[in-house]
């Protein structure tokens, strides 16, 4: 943790202004495994809210205040209008808005006559995705009721196929329908208000005429697409995004703490054994639901850098699990690691989750681009000589 005083070492100006943010020696010292009450960082406050509707009421809104925003955490009532925003799925500008989605809407009903409601036409291949899909749908989420009615679990199903035979390069591979899962509770409550803590079935649901839900359908399809396209490589033949993410992570632990790799590399404990689901499923199936929201929020705020951030966040998870796993022996160490107790963590939480891996980022960012500053000026001395 050397490198962590040096960072923080700074002139007296930027002492000042780093007195707005957490200390980061304090966010990695938590015990954040340890039942414990911490403050909640309000994302849904009034003055929170407000600040959403300043921007979303803008003719053309500006998207980089909109992501800085929802980095911090976007409230419940703006946040399916900010995802598809972000996700550059409706246009910015608010006289194309209506146009665009609805071209995108009857795309997708056309897509439903042509890839899935051929029933009688679909070859054992075809068979085999809707099996695979159905029994995935039916593991999607256990806890919560909301994806136990059949109607959602009917338009998971569905739009999960349609995703499959658009993209034959990687088709259907588990973990597509975890990142759907938060997609479906967000969009859902434009219409009907969902529970987000416990994601029960609203009781205006059943009430929503057939056309509504065909386009939350629509769009969480569009939306899981946008999402993909900037973590494909996880999902195509041989998952080289899923290596190339491993080797990312062990060159962060090796620099914030190697005694976490020695200690893997003592017991045999393979990434394979539990940062597989971690990587491809976004951390999405690693903490309550509502929690997972929470880390989309941000994720989706980085663009086309989502991968990039998702790599220290699950560096920065491993190093939390350090303190509770040092202690154990391979089994048992991998028992906690594929059934993370995140149960009571809060939001403050994944707050302080993201913004230090955000600081790792930075940091690594800029230690890289000073080693090749001077690998360059070494080399263009030796030339010199």
């Amino acid at each position: 943790m050397s490198f962590l005083k040096k960072l923080f070492i700074k002139s007296a100006k930027e002492k000042e202004n780093q007195q707005a943010h957490h200390n980061i020696n304090q966010i990695y010292n938590t015990q954040p495994f340890q039942k414990k009450s911490n403050p909640i960082y309000n994302y849904n406050g009034i003055q929170r809210i407000e600040q959403f509707e300043i921007i979303l009421e803008q003719q053309i809104i500006d998207l980089e205040q909109l992501k800085q925003l929802t980095w911090r955490g976007a409230p419940q009532v703006y946040r399916a209008k900010a995802w598809k925003l972000i996700l550059k799925y409706i246009p910015p500008n608010h006289m194309s808005q209506t146009s665009v989605i609805q071209k995108k809407r009857q795309d997708y009903l056309q897509y439903i006559k042509n890839y899935y409601e051929q029933i009688h036409d679909r070859d054992d291949g075809e068979e085999k995705i809707i099996k695979i899909i159905s029994n995935d749908v039916l593991r999607t989420q256990p806890d919560y009721l909301l994806f136990r009615d059949p109607k959602i679990q009917d338009l998971f199903k569905r739009l999960l196929f349609i995703w499959s035979q658009r993209h034959p390069m990687s088709g259907y591979v588990q973990g597509i329908n975890d990142i759907a899962a938060p997609l479906i509770a967000v969009l859902l409550n434009e219409y009907v208000r969902v529970d987000f803590n416990k994601f029960d079935v609203p009781p205006e649901f059943h009430k929503l005429p057939d056309d509504i839900l065909l386009d939350v359908e629509a769009d969480i399809y569009w939306c899981l697409c946008k999402i993909i396209e900037n973590i494909q490589d996880y999902f195509i033949h041989n998952q080289p995004g899923v290596s190339l993410a491993y080797e990312k992570i062990k060159n962060i632990l090796n620099t914030i703490d190697p005694t976490i790799l020695e200690y893997f590399h003592q017991q045999q404990i393979d990434f394979n054994h539990f940062a597989f689901r971690w990587v491809i499923c976004l951390l999405i199936r690693e903490f309550p639901l509502y929690l997972a929201i929470r880390i989309m929020d941000t994720y989706l705020s980085e663009g086309d850098n989502i991968a990039n951030l998702h790599i220290y966040t699950v560096s920065n998870l491993i190093l939390k699990c350090g303190p509770e796993i040092k202690n154990k022996n391979m089994g048992d160490a991998v028992i906690f690691l594929q059934n993370l107790p995140t149960k009571d963590w809060t939001e403050l939480d994944i707050e302080m989750l993201l913004q230090e891996a955000y600081v790792f980022k930075e940091y690594m960012t800029n230690k890289q681009s000073l080693n090749q500053s001077m690998t360059s000026n070494q080399s263009n001395r030796n030339s010199n000589k």
